[in-house]
């Protein structure tokens, strides 16, 4: 391949792998993408002549991945130049240093070669998940969201067990068209040699990679490991693949089991991010939630709890009682509390410090009398967005106020809340990862270890204004359900609004950007210890540690190379 074949090549990886996530043209994506998206880019990392062109192409791939199925971010306001341009850039980055490594790894595995690019693909979306600066967008798994039985590995894996079995099959695969060439001349040349058009000899060693023998592993840019070899990884991809398919089917066919159940009002009330009409906005909440509650009543439902989406107050309830009791005018929040008889789950901020504006992304829990009972602050707050490093720093700070326009900064919580919500048939605990809280895993373990019985996410991030958004965000979120095998509800102001069960199927749910509320019935089901859950992202680090260690062996392997090749040249020097 030419150079700029090879930079094509990483191109078209790119746009597969983001139309195989949600994209704006299939909205749940594309899962076939999942299995051949990578497979240009496996091609053109192995045709690169150089481990620094290796690098630009992977580079160029990460930035237009990113760029591409990221777009949404464009519209987060004042800030598309940094939303979006600048993590595009760091992305381009990320990846420029991370496809050393893969070049390196390319060139020197011979024979393991896929299963190298298998590794390097979880380790690597791994590290791009975890951490302040963690992004868990934009990963091979999202493209299965449709394919529950082969998300149910989640369990024991997380997400990575996926990500490992997608990146090996792309692997296989590619190896299999880069093969291809040889095994077609070498068709060719067999079939002359039959036809009498070359010796016998001559037809028995062009026929060498098609036959039974084994094909020395070739290092060559370019070149495939051979047939035989290449079978092999297609069976082992093959059979890795049915051993999930055969975990997952047996997962879904025996959930837990359930012990109660909880009725949730919804309400996703589709209003402008950026307005700062608190009173209408909860007057258009409030009226939502009501229709929602009669029509439940006419079905004999009563509810247990609404949930308003996060960000649905600008000012903390407990500190401006007299404003909730008197707003909106005519028909005030508090008054609306007391007339439901359930629990009120709510975005509000907590204000530490009033005179130097520190303040929490938070949610609260309103009882029926009004009293609010308790309170999370997300741990994880959006870096840069949400939360600024040196943000104490005045330099810092006035460069971010006057040239990004970011002009406040969150204070990131400390305490893992765990709820209590009374309910008619029992009292259950849950946790509330706010908004893309629920797309970590550490994150929302920690409410599952402290006894949360369900997963209670409230989210507002209609600001993309894009289908493919909302639902990448779901995609993501998903997972935490199977992970821990427990329910999983949603309430956001644009979408997706839903209630997920313990194996990641969708119970009930709203149509996007539509402002609606409705009654759901959330299942709770008994405890289970998953291994996720006892574990966490152990086969990550095992692949981190796998792959950390070949490396070692491969530098090691390397300088041994080069003592020996500069010993053999000195005997040589000294023979002349």
């Amino acid at each position: 391949m030419k150079k700029a074949e090879i930079l094509l090549a990483a191109a078209a990886s790119a746009f597969l792998f983001a139309l195989g996530l949600p994209n704006e043209v299939f909205h749940y994506g594309f899962p076939i993408l999942g299995y051949v998206a990578l497979i240009p880019l496996y091609c053109a990392m192995a045709a690169a002549p150089s481990a620094g062109f290796a690098a630009l192409a992977m580079a160029l791939y990460g930035a237009l991945q990113h760029a591409i199925s990221s777009y949404w971010l464009f519209f987060f306001h004042d800030y598309a130049i940094w939303t979006l341009g600048g993590t595009s850039v760091a992305y381009f980055i990320i990846y420029l240093v991370a496809g050393l490594y893969l070049g390196y790894f390319q060139k020197k595995s011979g024979a393991w070669r896929p299963l190298t690019f298998a590794l390097f693909w979880t380790c690597l979306e791994y590290l791009k998940s975890v951490g302040f600066l963690g992004y868990p967008w934009g990963l091979l798994p999202y493209t299965q969201t449709r394919f529950l039985p082969l998300l149910q590995i989640a369990d024991a894996t997380g997400i990575y067990g996926i990500s490992f079995l997608l990146a090996f099959i792309n692997a296989c695969l590619a190896e299999l068209c880069l093969c291809w060439p040889e095994m077609a001349a070498a068709a060719g040349r067999r079939r002359d040699a039959a036809l009498g058009a070359g010796s016998s000899a001559a037809g028995r060693a062009s026929a060498a990679c098609s036959s039974g023998s084994e094909t020395a592993a070739v290092s060559a840019p370019g070149r495939a490991l051979g047939w035989p070899r290449t079978a092999r990884c297609l069976e082992a991809g093959a059979a890795l693949f049915l051993i999930f398919l055969a975990y997952g089917t047996l997962r879904l066919a025996a959930p837990p089991r359930e012990r109660g159940s909880i009725e949730a009002v919804l309400v996703q009330q589709n209003s402008d991010s950026w307005t700062n009409d608190e009173a209408g906005s909860i007057a258009k909440n409030m009226d939502l939630a009501r229709t929602a509650i009669a029509a439940g009543r006419a079905e004999g439902r009563r509810p247990d709890i609404i949930l308003f989406s996060e960000s649905s107050l600008n000012r903390p309830y407990r500190d401006f009682p007299r404003w909730f009791s008197e707003n909106p005018r005519g028909d005030s929040f508090a008054g609306f509390i007391r007339s439901n008889g359930a629990y009120l789950l709510t975005g509000s901020p907590q204000i530490l410090d009033y005179e130097n504006i520190k303040m929490t992304n938070s949610v609260v829990l309103i009882a029926p009398d009004g009293r609010q009972v308790d309170d999370y602050a997300k741990q994880h707050p959006v870096p840069f967005a949400e939360s600024i490093p040196f943000w104490d720093y005045p330099k810092f700070r006035a460069f971010m106020q006057n040239v990004v326009g970011v002009s406040m900064t969150f204070v990131m919580g400390t305490r893992c809340t765990i709820f209590e919500l009374p309910a008619a048939s029992g009292v259950y605990r849950f946790g509330a990862p706010i908004c893309f809280e629920d797309a970590f895993p550490g994150v929302c373990r920690g409410f599952v270890q402290r006894g949360a019985d369900l997963l209670i996410n409230l989210t507002n991030d209609s600001w993309s204004k894009t289908d493919s958004s909302e639902i990448q965000h779901f995609a993501a979120a998903r997972f935490r359900a199977i992970e821990y095998r427990m329910p999983l509800v949603r309430s956001t102001n644009g979408g997706v609004s839903c209630v997920v069960g313990p194996t990641g199927r969708v119970l009930d749910s709203m149509p996007l950007f539509t402002a609606s509320a409705k009654m759901m019935r959330v299942p709770v089901n008994e405890h289970v210890d998953t291994f996720y859950l006892v574990f966490g992202d152990l086969f990550a680090w095992i692949c981190l540690a796998v792959f950390g260690l070949w490396f070692i062996l491969l530098a090691l392997r390397d300088r041994a190379a080069l003592r020996d090749r500069a010993g053999a040249e000195e005997k040589d020097a000294s023979r002349g």
